[in-house]
């Protein structure tokens, strides 16, 4: 175990009979951000501590933080901007994905009784909750996509966790995701993946990558927009367009923080750079015309069918 006063973290979340069990890695404030997405890499210096825990047996062994706020997003849309924008508070302490709630609130984790999923969640965000700077008072969440089916149970566990969700032009998410296909798209052939597209097995074989991509980001969105119809009072909705000024304009007042000016000038600093680029980030460039001059008409029609109308129901909130 390391001596430098590092925290253990759920990085993955794997059910058994008995609970599941959690893998763990120590984490520090300086890879907090991005640090809890996985097991880190064999050659990494923090391999040789990886260890596993029952998920009923693991408690925080640090004071635990509340959770202020969950970033939920179409993907493709800013939301990790936000959360680099989010970091430069310095009273908030920001995770992107964690890889052990991505787990608990995906398609495999679906099938698990629904009182043990809600503990291992809890059990989760209490331990990637841990304060790691004495400065912290809140924890912030970042959320996976594939997470949106449980946004009610987060909504039941933290009753008071604001909820942001970010949107975009469907057309821009959907050309992003077909040029850089997401992680998710290699999951296409287990088992399970019907959960995520919607459709049998069988026929799920027959489409194309992109048709695939759409159905999936489809059935996702119309979870979003069922969730958000439900309670639009519990949510705030922002528009990819509106950022990052809106991070400032709207976000933080309705978190209730006033920053800095030293905290405003970070944040600014964010907004110059790509923020999905973990080292040697490059200039951010606008690309959302681009984005829309590459739609063929086909991504157009897939958009059409699968994306637009769930779209519009979020977009009324925003």
């Amino acid at each position: 175990m390391p001596d430098d006063g590092r925290l253990f973290m759920p990085v993955r979340a794997a059910p058994s009979g008995d609970g599941g069990t959690f893998l763990l890695r120590p984490v520090a404030a300086d890879n907090f951000l991005f640090g809890l997405h996985g097991r880190p890499p064999a050659d990494h210096p923090d391999t040789e501590y990886v260890r596993q825990d029952r998920i009923v047996d693991h408690a925080p062994s640090g004071a635990v933080l509340p959770p202020l706020l969950s970033i939920w997003h179409l993907t493709r849309c800013g939301s990790t901007l936000t959360a680099r924008m989010l970091s430069r508070i310095t009273s908030l302490q920001v995770t992107d994905e964690p890889g052990a709630v991505v787990d608990i609130c995906g398609a495999l984790w679906s099938l698990v009784p629904q009182d043990r999923r809600t503990v291992a969640l809890d059990r989760a965000v209490r331990s990637i909750g841990q304060r790691l700077k004495p400065e912290a008072r809140f924890l912030v969440i970042k959320q996976s996509l594939r997470s949106s089916r449980d946004a009610d149970l987060f909504a039941t566990l933290y009753p008071d966790m604001r909820r942001l969700l970010l949107i975009r032009d469907p057309l821009e998410i959907l050309v992003s995701n077909l040029k850089g296909p997401p992680g998710w798209l290699k999951l296409r052939d287990a088992i399970w993946s019907p959960l995520l597209s919607g459709i049998g097995l069988a026929a799920q074989r027959d489409l194309s990558d992109g048709e695939f991509i759409a159905r999936c980001l489809g059935r996702a969105f119309a979870a979003m927009a069922d969730m958000v119809e439900a309670d639009p009072a519990g949510w705030l909705v922002i528009d990819y367009a509106d950022l990052p000024h809106a991070v400032i304009t709207r976000l933080l007042p309705h978190l209730g923080i006033v920053p800095t000016e030293a905290e405003l000038a970070a944040m600014q600093d964010e907004t110059h750079l790509k923020a999905w680029s973990r080292s040697r980030r490059t200039a951010f460039r606008d690309d959302r015309a681009e984005k829309q001059a590459a739609a063929t008409p086909e991504i157009r029609a897939l958009c059409d069918r699968f994306l637009r109308e769930p779209w519009q129901r979020m977009a009324q909130f925003a």
